[in-house]
């Protein structure tokens, strides 16, 4: 599947209403394109939470990797993403990100599905 997002929208759930509408339940993401504003996490293993970055400004998306996976039945989209502009360039687990620009992103399914149900120092991982 090849998506592309137009500007305003946000990326997750394009690729979210993709897979629910193709029943998709295991899948590679991959994309690249523009943000203009969004949110990334970074996990801290010694506190075992997120820690969260606001993106007030557009930014160039050099890379976006992931995966699609069921997590209590619905699909799941677990993204990492590398910003950048001409001062700096930033990586984390991607919140949301809303569309300056375009997106562009392939969705290449996998057979069977991938199942996140095992919950261990704080993150919902696969059950592979």
């Amino acid at each position: 599947h090849v998506l592309r997002v137009d500007q305003g929208k946000e990326v997750l759930r394009e690729i979210l209403r993709v897979c629910e509408e193709s029943d998709i339940k295991a899948a590679i993401i991959l994309g690249l394109g523009l943000l203009s504003r969004g949110r990334i996490a970074f996990f801290d293993i010694e506190t075992q939470s997120y820690r969260y970055m606001d993106l007030e400004e557009p930014m160039e998306l050099a890379s976006l990797v992931g995966n699609v996976s069921l997590k209590e039945g619905k699909p799941f989209a677990h993204v990492h993403v590398v910003l950048g502009n001409e001062r700096v360039a930033l990586a984390g687990h991607l919140i949301e990100g809303y569309v300056g620009g375009t997106v562009e992103i392939t969705i290449f399914e996998l057979e069977g599905e991938l199942v996140r149900d095992i919950i261990s120092g704080g993150l919902v991982l696969l059950n592979v």
